[in-house]
């Protein structure tokens, strides 16, 4: 009697072990399951849907100008001019020197003061360009200005409140959240 099913090799017990070796090794079975975890973990936490936007990550930083430094003060003990006087006691010299030092250092305090107020309020003052951030135009720049925002650091540091307020006050309906301006100030604040 003839049959329709092939037939089957017989496997050669010298050749047998290394079956295993092969397409049903059990290695598959660990190579598997670490795959399955690695996505797994991929999935649930979400980083697949964190949006990226590529303008915001290709923009130039904003780099603040430093301002000059100020004039350097004289010091009226080692930089002073020599002047030829008639002989004076030590004491007489060491009141005047001091005299004159303390008035120096007061002046030179009078005068850098305002200086360097003034360059931390400049600097302070200064906006930055809030069109860098993807979907942020001329006019809703200048509403955020209005409404205080002109720093990267002011909307980096929002959180959901803060957003879901803006979103409000400015009708955005959601464009703050799509086009993740959090996350591209925290990009343009730390370059």
């Amino acid at each position: 009697m003839t049959s329709f099913l092939p037939e089957i090799p017989k496997i050669d017990p010298e050749k047998g072990p290394n079956l295993l070796a092969g397409a049903a090794s059990p290695l598959w079975l660990v190579f598997g399951g670490a795959a399955m975890a690695g996505a797994t973990w991929w999935w649930w936490t979400a980083r697949w849907r964190e949006a990226v936007n590529i303008e915001a990550l290709m923009a130039p930083t904003l780099a603040l100008k430093a301002e000059p430094a100020p004039a350097p003060v004289i010091d009226p003990v080692t930089e002073a001019p020599v002047l030829a006087f008639a002989p004076v006691e030590a004491v007489e010299v060491a009141e005047t020197v001091e005299a004159v030092a303390t008035e120096t250092i007061e002046t030179a305090k009078a005068v850098t003061e305002p200086v360097v107020e003034a360059v931390v309020e400049t600097v302070e003052a200064a906006a930055d360009d809030l069109t860098l951030l993807v979907g942020v135009g001329p006019k809703l720049s200048a509403s955020l200005a209005e409404l205080g925002v002109t720093r990267f650091a002011q909307i980096a540091a929002w959180g959901p409140e803060e957003l879901a307020d803006f979103d409000a006050k400015l009708s955005l309906r959601g464009r703050a959240e799509r086009d993740a301006w959090v996350a591209q100030a925290k990009r343009l604040t730390n370059p």
